[in-house]
């Protein structure tokens, strides 16, 4: 039996525990204590450092200069890698709107490293298909040519292709006719769905549409305020069905750029930290130095914004029509089209760990960004029992943070996978 032993560090189950050790055999952890120990087998001195649970991204499109949608299982492995490296554990990769070819080419990819794991990459939940039952009123950068209402034909080739690894299927409920796909789902997805995950998202459904569809089976919404009817102060929508529904998980982009603070707090408050999860929907960018990308980008001053070249993003990216939707980098995130009529924000640049700083920063405790980042949404996707919180016979997904949240090392499964 492996045996690793992290001592004198800080921890964060996510509550704060406190200095102490932990010790982890083979994949499990085995002890958390407050007690001084002689330790046998590998140690590792975290002195001065938090010791906190693996992250959760519950959306993640891409990473380490690769999208999720190229159906190409290294590329793949490839964004696991790149998100380890910053601290996420565990990961949902979204696949957006696009031909049924690469949509299934994509889930299928993605379903081959869930059946076989990057020993040094976060582990896949699953894939999130996000936009293909969206809204053309609210499809953002989804590409409007391939959204479809809910339908049973696509989703059941979708989950083949997926090889049942789908974890999270998005709809607009206001083209769900009489909510039958939602109820279905919710009806069968313990026997014959494996648990999927039921969400709302690029929707246009009025307040009591979307009240009708958590109460019909839906249990997710996808990036809360992006993509979404509501804010209006007579008009309600999909944004107040959220924010006022106890059993809605609400996804919450922590960028600074898809939701001003103001309103990542007011979500945060009205609903608590155990049922927002946050996330990054983050692009191919992720993980990627400022300095790396730039160099194949060209920095147009009219319009403040980098210009990606089509080229450098990746030699593989096939997400967004080439030649007729360019990407720009503004002001750190994703844009398309800059300075056309049609202009709008893509997804965002950052790893997680930089997302739980921006919510630290707006005031909340590290308990309460580290809870939103991992039990969170553990609970929501239905894997609390294994990850998404430091506990004796859990998965001993574990990172080591200096007291900036700088990873230091990062355990998945028991196996140091950066030191």
């Amino acid at each position: 039996m492996e045996t690793l032993t992290i001592l004198n560090g800080d921890i964060y189950t996510p509550k704060h525990y406190g200095h102490g050790s932990i010790v982890i055999q083979n994949d499990k952890i085995s002890t958390i204590t407050a007690e001084v120990l002689q330790p046998s087998g590998e140690t590792l001195d975290a002195a001065g450092c938090l010791v906190i649970p693996g992250l959760i991204d519950g959306l993640v499109h891409g990473g380490g200069g690769y999208d999720s949608m190229t159906g190409r299982v290294e590329d793949i492995a490839t964004i696991t890698r790149a998100h380890a490296r910053s601290g996420v554990t565990s990961l949902v990769l979204g696949i957006s709107s696009g031909s049924m070819k690469q949509i299934n080419n994509a889930l299928t990819a993605i379903a081959h490293v869930v059946d076989e794991p990057v020993a040094d990459g976060s582990r896949i939940l699953g894939s999130y298909v996000e936009g293909k039952f969206g809204s053309l009123a609210k499809n953002g950068a989804q590409n409007a040519k391939y959204i479809t209402h809910p339908n049973f034909e696509e989703f059941h080739a979708m989950w083949a292709a997926s090889d049942a690894t789908l974890k999270v299927i998005s709809v607009a409920p206001e083209n769900d006719d009489n909510l039958q796909f939602i109820k279905h789902l919710a009806t069968f997805k313990a026997d014959a769905y494996n648990n999927i995950v039921i969400a709302m998202g690029h929707t246009n459904a009025t307040y009591q549409q979307a009240l009708d569809a958590i109460d019909a089976g839906v249990t997710r919404a996808t990036h809360t305020y992006n993509g979404m009817s509501g804010l209006h102060h007579r008009t309600l929508g999909a944004i107040e069905a959220v924010l006022s529904h106890p059993d809605i998980h609400a996804e919450l982009i922590v960028d600074e750029h898809h939701v001003h603070p103001f309103w990542g707090n007011t979500l945060i408050q009205q609903k608590g930290v155990h049922a927002v999860g946050l996330i990054t929907d983050c692009t191919e960018l992720a993980g990627v130095p400022t300095e790396e990308w730039q160099t194949s980008a060209t920095y147009l001053p009219e319009l403040d914004a980098y210009r990606l070249n089509e080229d450098a993003i990746s030699q593989h990216d096939t997400t967004f029509e080439r030649h007729r939707t360019e990407k720009y980098i503004r002001n750190g995130a994703m844009w398309l089209d800059v300075g056309k009529p049609t202009e709008r924000l893509a997804g965002a640049t950052i790893t997680l760990m930089e997302g739980v700083r921006n919510v630290i920063n707006w005031g909340h405790s590290i308990e309460a960004a580290l809870t939103m980042a991992t039990l969170t949404p553990a609970q929501n996707l239905g894997v609390a029992d294994s990850v998404g919180s430091i506990a004796t016979g859990k998965t001993a997904d574990i990172v080591i943070v200096d007291e900036n949240l700088s990873v230091q090392t990062v355990i998945l499964g028991g196996k140091v996978v950066k030191k």
